[in-house]
């Protein structure tokens, strides 16, 4: 479409390109959403659990039957301590296959674990995440049970409508 003059244009051209209002929808900040938002409003409820004491062949059989790529690890009261990754896992398998059923949970897991309050900021989690170089997190009640795992995935279907929190 062409126009004869500049002034002609209609104002979406003026729009910054994050900007994404229709009439009477407010404009929304990625950066703003991060912040404001908890972990508990988009993060997966739904928990599956290893101990840390369990094999790994344990948890390949309950990555496969659960259809997850995320595990939360607890200790041997239920609170968490950590989270096992698909890929970790995977890795563990091509250094040694033949170990899987004596190598533990545990032995995979780092010291510095991604583990966040349930009162967390979605932004302060993507910064655990960042800082553990890890794409889930665990998020904990006050007791240190598992009460939901918050992804990347979550995060950017959060960025990509963020119109749908309102």
């Amino acid at each position: 479409m062409r126009y004869s003059h500049s002034s002609e244009a209609p104002a979406a051209r003026a729009r910054h390109p994050w900007d994404r209002t229709r009439p009477g929808r407010v404009a929304v900040q990625p950066r703003a959403i991060l912040t404001d938002i908890a972990v508990t409003a988009i993060m997966s409820r739904c928990v599956v659990s290893v101990r840390y004491t369990d094999t790994l062949d344990d948890a390949l059989r309950m990555f496969a039957a659960a259809r997850l790529r995320h595990l939360a690890v607890t200790d041997r009261v239920g609170r968490a301590v950590g989270v096992l990754t698909d890929r970790v896992t995977a890795a563990a398998w091509a250094h040694n296959p033949m170990a899987f059923d004596r190598t533990t949970v545990g032995e995979l897991l780092d010291a510095d674990q991604p583990l966040v309050p349930r009162d967390a900021t979605v932004a302060a989690a993507a910064r655990v995440m960042r800082r553990c170089d890890i794409d889930a997190v665990v998020v904990v009640d006050d007791a240190q049970t598992p009460c939901g795992i918050l992804t990347v995935g979550d995060i950017i279907a959060v960025l990509a409508k963020p119109h749908a929190l309102r």
